[in-house]
């Protein structure tokens, strides 16, 4: 897992404030610079190290071997101290093209998470990534990420980024009825893989053409066709399931769901739609998870659309997960971005 997550907090670095203070001299002559090839596998131990979790040469390659991704590593001779990654991506900024960057695996050797705050190797790599990353007349615009509400709180602290959002979960239990509304016929449905993806691409780029013209006082990242076959088709560990939902010989695709089926539960990871009725797309992929015999559907979303999920009688839980944005780099005030991103959990990078 990855994300800003509680183990990540730990890693954000503030003054100590007790008499106890690391030796000076263990973070002197520190290497702070951009990502190499080299790299790799001291990102990939650092990563088990941190997270108890193995990621796989694969998996760095699918996530940060992109033109728009990026990472600042900190070294103190040929021992990795910190990372701060980031997957950019375009996105629809009310509408108007633009370009964003998630913040991704925040690392540091726990041995000095608690150097003195303006010369530890979590600042200095989140303070090179974001102010030449980040901003007017940088690579990317706006940045956010998902981090819990402790992470976020330090991260405030530090002056990196103030909260402009927070997301929902909700969750539909999934009761079994011979009377049961169907939504779309099965024929109506089909299931896209690797083989067959190419072939519907046209589609899925006509989806997103009128789904983002729905958003056009807010924000959302873009959603086209390659972008669906990178994030969940291509991905190294885990499976998903992309329902592509027809609507008859002249009225072309009408949907694109996207769920990930975990034993008894499935997660309604992203939609397209060719409108923003989803009250009827979410019944779909709730008649789709009951035929993998699913006893519950759920999802996030952000707290802009809440309204959108609480439908058919949905458990809706506020999560402790906030949506930040940059304050730290020179560029759009962070209050011009409350309550405006679109996001699911296909947003992020871990689930």
């Amino acid at each position: 897992m990855s994300g800003w997550t509680d183990n990540e907090e730990m890693a954000v670095v503030t003054a100590n404030e007790s008499n106890e203070k690391v030796a000076v001299d263990s973070l002197e002559n520190l290497e702070v610079r951009f990502i190499e090839p080299g790299d790799i596998k001291a990102i990939c131990g650092l990563f088990k190290k941190i997270f108890n979790e193995d990621m796989s040469e694969a998996h760095w390659h699918w996530k940060y071997d992109k033109d728009q991704s990026r990472a600042v590593v900190v070294y103190r001779g040929d021992d990795l101290l910190a990372h701060y990654g980031g997957v950019g991506t375009d996105i629809l900024l009310e509408g108007k093209q633009s370009t964003a960057m998630q913040i991704t695996d925040l690392m540091v050797d726990p041995a000095v998470r608690h150097g003195v705050r303006a010369r530890s190797p979590f600042y200095l790599a989140a303070e090179k990534f974001l102010h030449n990353t980040v901003g007017f007349e940088k690579p990317f615009l706006l940045s956010y990420g998902f981090p819990s509400e402790r992470a976020m709180g330090l991260s405030e602290k530090l002056g990196f980024f103030n909260p402009v959002g927070q997301m929902w979960e909700a969750e539909w239990e999934i009761e079994k009825s011979a009377d049961r509304k169907i939504t779309v016929k099965e024929n109506q449905i089909v299931e896209l893989t690797a083989e067959n993806y190419r072939q519907y691409e046209k589609g899925i780029d006509s989806l997103w053409n009128k789904f983002s013209k729905l958003f056009e006082e807010k924000i959302i990242c873009k959603k086209d066709a390659e972008y669906f076959k990178w994030r969940f088709l291509e991905h190294p560990t885990k499976n998903y399931a992309l329902y592509l939902v027809n609507g008859g010989w002249f009225r072309g695709p009408q949907a694109l769901l996207v769920l990930r089926h975990d034993d008894d539960q499935s997660m309604l990871m992203d939609i397209l739609g060719n409108s923003f009725e989803l009250q009827t797309l979410i019944r779909c992929a709730r008649n789709i998870s009951e035929a993998k015999n699913s006893h519950k559907m759920i999802s996030w979303c952000s707290d802009t659309f809440k309204d959108v999920f609480d439908l058919d009688k949905a458990k809706m839980t506020l999560l402790p997960i906030i949506i930040p944005a940059c304050s730290a780099a020179f560029g759009p005030a962070p209050e011009t971005q409350k309550n405006k991103w679109w996001f699911m959990p296909g947003d992020t990078d871990y689930l």
